[in-house]
């Protein structure tokens, strides 16, 4: 069909084009749209002798000026018309009074519109942030509510602070989530702005250069392809610390990033130009939940080991400690227990050193403890070191046989991990609906040779309690629910499925009355539905995005503790376990704290905590880290346990 190019299209056109121009373009025409009536209207009025009284003496400029003054009164306030007189002069008033309402009506109507669609700018983008010493969180998923707690509660000490969000997403939709699902929001103010992390001009609108910390998180539309979404982290990092505006600056900039795949975490760093912090969250909260998995109450450990809320690792400098071994100093601190020591300048630190380790004068002391207020105060006795008995066990690797619901991207650390931790002749069994060939594939090219544990795979539905019949999954030690993730569904389907596993577990356990102590970690993705997972009386609970959380806002606060949660979680070097309090204390004697962490240290481990056992799950089953009452004694029963730092596990 032909388009129509003549005159009055291309007039059209053009009078469309200026219209839709924006607010100034429309007050201008509706300005030259009264100035062309009221000069039409007195062209009229001078022609047929209106608009003035009778007898009027003055010249024709001055006849044009009130005939003018006169019409131009008609068009702007139609009720001024009412007065005139003469049958000519009240219809010529009354057109212009008419014209006068419509040109109103338009110009109300251009204001009108002009604002709404400000309002609308606004509420779906905002305007450019005009905040100093924020906090920056870039990219939207379901970790960002438990980030901004986190941050909140670690600087709640300073007040108020001011917590930035810019996603690609509607700025509305963010604000209610929000809004709905921040605890802490008497502590934040919260901005929001829609926009992409890769687009200076959008970084520039957030004010990047003059934020206190930068978080990048992975953003939940990519999470189904971890490679684009490590791609993205790259170029913001590479847009945050080459961007115009923060030229000369970047060394003040605080970034903490995530990735998702471990071999993208070197590339992330030098998009950075080796100044950010990247995480390999994927990898890292794998290992917490295998470890979590083989050593059962251990999830309760890192759920306060890395909330502000609890007892998290400080960085103190103690002077009068130079010189001292490390053995000697570890009753010298009331309300804080000593874990390890660093290099002030950041270039390195030992968890768990040697007792006779020498406190040099260009270490600080690692300290668990609730803040940064840790209090020394030399210790004078009875206990020492050198007189604790040493209660030795097998410290072997065990065989161990494992079973393993659901398939995500963390399961390749973990099979790595698992790898290194047990015996020969350990089995690692994995159910889920990904094609054999397609693991095989995976775990070749992303976990590497498997050499000690067997691997065992059974392709199907594990929320099929026909599957689960045959499977019997009674017969397992360790059962581990991952969120499953296969066919790339919501969190909200996935922990759906890990919780019909466990109900599946808990009525196999009944029926077959086999596996009292049979141990079951799961992973659950949002933490509204830690509660429910409870119910079906398992082990251990790890919220997996609420962990990410956690570390991203850890490492945010103080970067060197990056290195340190590195570390910890390692299957090379000392790690985090729950041991029987037997292997620390006499039989059938009372003990204090202060001998157990004398008597830790004497294996060589490190004491962070101890578990009176009780069937409590609102008091952590008697769980505390960092015990106060540290005199006082107690008589151990089973079932007691003690939290060390150590090598082995035995």
């Amino acid at each position: 069909m032909a388009i129509e190019r003549g005159f009055r299209a291309k007039l059209r056109y053009r009078a469309n084009e200026f219209i839709g121009g924006g607010a100034g373009k429309q007050l201008l025409f509706l300005a030259v749209l009264t100035a062309a009536l009221v000069i039409g209207f007195t062209t009229v009025g001078l022609v047929l002798g209106l608009g003035v009284e009778d007898g009027f003496a003055g010249g024709f400029v001055e006849r044009a000026y009130e005939v003018s003054w006169f019409y131009f009164g008609r068009v702007i306030d139609s009720g001024t018309f009412t007065g005139d007189s003469g049958i000519g002069n009240r219809a010529i008033s009354t057109v212009a009074s008419i014209l006068g309402v419509i040109v109103a009506g338009l110009l109300i109507s251009a204001l009108a519109g002009n604002f709404q669609q400000a309002l609308e700018d606004i509420r779906k983008t905002g305007a450019p942030v005009m905040e100093d010493g924020h906090f920056l969180v870039l990219g939207w998923s379901e970790k960002i509510y438990s980030v901004i707690d986190q941050l909140a509660e670690a600087y709640a000490p300073k007040g108020r602070i001011t917590v930035v969000v810019m996603a690609e997403r509607d700025k509305v939709e963010m604000e209610e989530k929000l809004y709905d699902k921040v605890q802490y929001q008497h502590r934040v103010k919260l901005v929001v702005r829609s926009g992409s992390s890769v687009v200076l001009n959008d970084l520039a609108k957030v004010s990047f250069d003059r934020t206190q910390a930068i978080v990048v998180l992975v953003d939940d539309a990519d999470v189904d392809d971890p490679d684009k979404a490590d791609a993205r982290i790259m170029k913001t990092l590479m847009a945050i610390f080459n961007h115009p505006d923060a030229r000369g600056r970047t060394d003040g900039l605080r970034v903490t990033a995530e990735v998702m795949q471990s071999h993208n975490q070197e590339l992330a760093i030098i998009a950075s130009n080796h100044r950010a912090r990247v995480v390999k969250t994927n990898e890292m909260i794998s290992k917490i939940i295998l470890q979590t998995a083989r050593i059962s109450g251990l999830s309760l450990v890192y759920d306060e080991l890395l909330r502000f809320e609890g007892n998290e690792i400080h960085f103190k400098k103690i002077p009068p400690v130079v010189g001292r071994r490390f053995g000697d100093i570890l009753l010298d601190f009331p309300n804080g227990m000593v874990v390890g020591v660093a290099k002030a300048n950041g270039s390195g630190h030992t968890l768990n050193p040697p007792a006779d380790h020498v406190i040099g004068p260009d270490e600080e002391l690692l300290i668990l403890a609730e803040d940064a207020s840790v209090q020394h105060k030399p210790y004078a006795g009875p206990l020492s070191l050198a007189s604790m008995p040493v209660l030795q066990s097998n410290a072997q690797k065990r065989v161990e046989h494992m079973l393993v619901l659901g398939w995500n991207p963390k399961i390749h650390p973990m099979i790595k991990e698992f790898d290194d931790y047990v015996a020969p002749g350990s089995t690692l069994t994995l159910v889920n609906n990904l094609p054999e060939d397609e693991r095989a594939t995976e775990i070749a090219e992303k976990v590497g040779e498997v050499s000690t544990v067997q691997l065992r795979h059974l392709v199907g539905q594990f929320t099929s309690r026909h599957l689960m019949d045959q499977l019997g999954p009674q017969n397992y030690p360790l059962v581990m629910v991952l969120g499953d993730q296969v066919e790339g569904t919501s969190a909200e389907d996935a922990d759906t499925r890990a919780i019909i596993a466990l109900l599946l577990l808990r009525d196999a356990r009944r029926r077959s009355g086999l596996a009292p102590n049979q141990r079951v970690c799961s992973e659950i993705l949002d933490p509204k539905n830690r509660e429910l997972a409870a119910t079906t009386q398992i082990n251990d609970i790890v919220i997996s995005n609420e962990m990410v959380s956690m570390v991203l806002a850890q490492i945010t606060y103080e970067p060197r503790v990056q290195a340190v949660l590195e570390d910890l979680l390692r299957s090379e070097g000392s790690e985090v376990y729950v041991k029987p309090i037997e292997l620390y204390a006499p039989p059938g004697q009372p003990v204090s704290i202060e001998y157990l962490m004398l008597a830790a240290k004497a294996r060589g481990e490190l004491m962070m905590g101890v578990q009176i056992y009780e069937d409590a799950p609102e008091k952590k089953y008697g769980l505390v880290l960092n015990p106060m009452n540290r005199q006082a004694p107690f008589m151990p029963k089973p079932g007691d346990r003690v939290v060390v730092l150590a090598e082995e596990d035995g």
